[in-house]
C-alpha cells in the first residue's frame, strides 16, 4: 500500500491515543475530505451532552423552532425541539434520572451517546479532547434510553431523524432478537434517503446482530 496524500495531524490532547483513526488512514483521508456542515448525523442513543466543549459547536439546531415558547412552530409534532428530542419513557423499567416523560431535552445521563457523538464529530484541532472522524458535520441528539432501550423509543427516534433532516442515523446498539417495529422504522428511514449505521457487536462472536443485519 502506498499513499500520495499528505497526513494531517490535529493537535487535540488525546489524539495520540486514537489509534483507530490511523488504522483507517483518517489522517490521509482528511487531506481529501473532511465532511460538510450540511450533513446532519442523528445519534440515537442515551442522548448527547450538547454542552460539551468538544461538541457544543457541532450540535444540530432546529432553525424552524422558536426556543422555549411552548409552541410547535414548525408543526412537526414536537414542541420546542430546538436540538432534538428525548424519547425515553420507560415506566416498566425503573431507572435513575429522567425516564418517565418524553421531552425536548436530549441531555445524556449515562455517557454512551456522548462518547459516540465525540467519535463521530468532536471538534478537531482545538487542543482539547479528541478529534472526530468527521471534521465538519452536525450532530442531532436523540435520547432513546438510559441503561436500557425499548423498541418504541428507538423507533420514534429513528422516524424523527428521518422526518427532520438527518442524512445519517447512527445506532451504536443492537441485539440478537428480531424486531418487526425496528425493521419497519429503519426501512422508513432508508426509503427517505438516510444512511443507517448500526453496531455489529463487541463480543468477537460470529452471530447475527439486529438492526445491523437488516437488508
Amino acid at each position: 500500500y502506498q499513499s500520495f496524500a499528505k497526513e494531517i495531524e490535529p493537535n487535540d490532547y488525546f489524539y495520540s491515543e486514537q489509534w483507530a483513526l490511523k488504522k483507517v488512514n483518517a489522517p490521509e483521508a482528511w487531506e481529501i475530505e473532511r465532511g460538510s456542515d450540511d450533513i446532519v448525523i442523528a445519534v440515537v442513543d442515551t442522548g448527547v451532552d450538547y454542552k460539551h466543549e468538544d461538541l457544543a459547536s457541532r450540535i444540530w439546531q432546529n432553525v424552524n423552532e422558536i426556543p422555549n415558547n411552548g409552541v410547535d412552530d414548525d408543526e412537526n409534532g414536537y414542541i420546542d425541539d430546538i436540538r432534538g428530542w428525548d424519547f425515553y419513557d420507560s415506566h416498566s423499567i425503573p431507572s435513575d434520572g429522567d425516564y418517565i416523560d418524553r421531552d425536548n431535552d436530549p441531555m445524556d445521563e449515562k455517557g454512551h451517546g456522548t462518547v459516540v457523538a465525540g467519535i463521530i464529530g468532536a471538534v478537531p484541532d482545538n487542543s482539547i479532547g479528541i478529534s472526530g472522524v468527521v471534521w465538519d458535520c452536525r450532530i442531532m441528539p436523540l435520547r432513546a434510553g438510559n441503561k436500557y432501550f425499548e423498541d418504541d423509543d428507538l423507533c420514534s427516534a429513528i422516524v424523527y431523524a428521518a422526518d427532520n433532516g438527518a442524512n445519517i442515523i447512527n445506532m451504536s446498539w443492537g441485539g440478537d432478537e428480531f424486531s418487526y417495529v425496528i425493521r419497519d422504522a429503519t426501512k422508513y428511514a432508508y426509503d427517505r434517503g438516510c444512511v443507517l449505521v448500526a453496531a455489529a457487536g463487541n463480543d468477537n462472536q460470529q452471530k447475527l446482530i439486529y438492526p445491523a443485519i437488516f437488508e
